[in-house]
């Protein structure tokens, strides 16, 4: 199984902590941190403005049934992609540390990977939050589809949804810990209760990051939705 962190995004970049230890067969880290993990060490020199994850609103579209569910299918997929992409950079950020810690990557490595990822995470929020907007907008779409279609593109959005539901979890666990690093940086606390933060963070971050990974086999298996 892979392994997990979490974090609400800070719209720069906040350095990420050591990341996290590697997962076995079930949610738990295998690898504890060293209390010397110095997780304010990675923090950018500058606060940056905080960046959260939108909440869905529904708004049913109108038009025909057909291109009301297609568009519904279209955005939620685009919903499922965008979280899956910030998810998988908290799960990079992560592995990093479990990485550091069990020897197989370089102090110099890991903080590549780090730079990297939490450089990346406002433009994944950004684009995650713009996909759930234009969700709301198609919410709803497929639930009057009839014909010989439409028990195939209800079960799809059955599981689409659960997806998304898993992926934004886990990307909302990565907007999280970028803010906390965005207020240490401004200032907020000291480094001893960054550190707490990161460890905890880390600590159970593999609960959403595994089950974002569960959800998105199930996809694999979905049904195709043609409606018409």
């Amino acid at each position: 199984m892979l392994l997990v962190v979490v974090g609400v995004i800070a719209a720069v970049v906040i350095a990420a902590g050591v990341a996290i230890a590697q997962l076995g067969s079930g949610d738990e880290p295998t690898v504890q941190p060293p209390p010397t993990a110095d997780h304010s060490a990675h923090n950018a020199s500058h606060p940056a403005p905080t960046v959260s994850v939108s909440k869905p609103v529904r708004n049913v579209t109108g038009g025909a049934p057909a291109d009301a569910c297609t568009a519904e299918i279209r955005t939620t997929e685009a919903v499922v992609a965008a979280a899956r992409k910030a998810a998988g950079h908290w799960r990079e950020h992560v592995q990093a540390r479990t990485d550091l810690l069990s020897g197989r990557n370089s102090e110099e490595v890991t903080k590549a990977i780090w730079k990297r990822t939490r450089l990346a995470g406002p433009g994944d929020i950004a684009a995650l939050n713009a996909a759930v907007t234009a969700q709301a907008r198609a919410a709803g779409g497929c639930a009057k589809l009839t014909g010989s279609t439409a028990a195939a593109c209800k079960q799809r959005m059955v599981v689409l949804s659960r997806v998304a539901t898993a992926d934004r979890a886990a990307a909302a666990d990565w907007a999280h810990h970028l803010s906390m690093m965005a207020a240490h940086a401004a200032g907020d606390f000291g480094s001893e209760h960054a550190q707490e933060l990161w460890v905890a963070a880390w600590s159970s971050a593999p609960k959403n990051l595994n089950a974002a990974t569960r959800a998105n086999a199930d996809l694999a298996t979905a049904p195709v939705c043609r409606p018409a």
